[in-house]
């Protein structure tokens, strides 16, 4: 389908849909109210998957983060560009989403993990010289009050949960954009649940009744305190892990009450996944997937699927259907009518689906 750029004073058949981009980091599949995990609290994804498409079988293209993060802003998969491991940077010439929407008018913001390559602006894999037009970014994962390069300058820290930090400069970009009369993409790619993990006391304070059972289970992980490999009891790592979780859970429903008091929630596509299975350190306690991060089993690879498009899906639906992160890229090319460009992908569009 193709759609016009709507400038200001003009009128089109058809706006073009906004689109906003969400990933956990490290979010596995299970690890969600709505697929029965019998600990974690995530009612405003639990509410996406009712109202949207709920993609039951959708896979990250790697085990593992800058791979598939790569897969993302492409839509190739990691061989194709060289990404084979975390902290291996996007190439230079790979042709993003940004790009793509950016030719289509789109005002185009990344916030959160970056894990392509430097952040600082000289970078020539920096989310500016990835497309977009503005960045509140890190290099890697972040925790509670983090500190962040705004567009390529000098890091700083900003005081705050970090899930709710990165969402409210989302906020702020897209009220810009609407300003001056633009669709938007905004990518926000969370530092939550990664490890070290930490939460508010409130957010901690639901967990509180884990199982003592796993009190006596150890896991190893990164210290908060330290940077380094520390081995601590299961209990209070799943307690201060899903309180991550649900912080990042309630920072996309501020998302969605933005979209929705502002008139923009209905022709908003609002897409949400993982970028591999849980790790090692959160000890599997929901349904049982093979395995875990880093491997190419289910537990490795399968993750959070979920587009919610209120204009567009009437009624909700459940697709069962594979899928994976290199398929968005070539969906949203076809939803706003930009051709693809003259190189390999391995995704495909999802639009049949919708």
């Amino acid at each position: 389908r193709n759609y016009s750029k709507k400038g200001a004073g003009e009128s089109s058949v058809e706006a073009p849909p906004n689109v906003i981009l969400i990933m956990g980091d490290d979010h596995g599949w299970d690890e969600t109210g709505y697929n029965g995990h019998p600990f974690v609290n995530t009612p405003v994804l639990d509410e996406m998957a009712a109202n949207g498409l709920r993609f039951d079988r959708f896979y990250s293209a790697h085990p593992t983060c800058s791979p598939t993060r790569g897969s993302f802003m492409t839509g190739r998969h990691p061989n194709r560009y060289g990404t084979f491991l975390p902290n291996w940077s996007i190439r230079p010439e790979e042709i993003s989403i940004a790009h793509i929407l950016g030719n289509a008018g789109y005002a185009c913001a990344h916030y959160g993990k970056w894990h392509l390559g430097p952040v600082k602006k000289e970078s020539p894999t920096s989310p500016g010289a990835m497309g977009f037009d503005e960045w509140l970014s890190h290099d890697n994962f972040f925790e509670m009050n983090p500190i962040l390069s705004r567009n390529g300058e000098t890091p700083l820290k900003i005081e705050g949960e970090g899930s709710k930090v990165i969402i409210d400069e989302a906020i702020r970009f897209i009220q810009k954009a609407q300003e001056n009369n633009q669709a938007f993409l905004v990518v926000v790619w969370f530092g939550s649940p990664h490890e070290p993990y930490s939460g508010l006391p409130e957010d901690l304070a639901l967990y509180n009744n884990l199982p003592d059972s796993l009190e006596q289970i150890m896991v190893g992980l990164t210290s908060n305190e330290t940077g380094k490999q520390v081995e601590r009891s299961l209990r209070p790592v799943l307690q201060e892990r899903y309180a991550e979780i649900t912080a990042m859970d309630r920072s996309i429903g501020d998302l969605r009450t933005f979209l929705k008091e502002n008139q923009l929630h209905d022709n908003t596509l609002l897409w949400y996944c993982g970028d591999n299975g849980i790790p090692p350190s959160a000890a599997r306690t929901g349904m049982t997937l093979r395995a875990e991060k880093a491997s190419l089993y289910e537990g490795g690879v399968r993750v959070p699927g979920i587009i919610e498009w209120p204009e567009r899906f009437i009624k909700p639906a459940v697709i069962s259907i594979s899928s994976v992160t290199s398929d968005i890229l070539p969906t949203l090319a076809e939803l706003t009518g930009q051709p693809l460009n003259d190189r390999p992908l391995d995704g495909i569009s999802l639009v049949p689906y919708f």
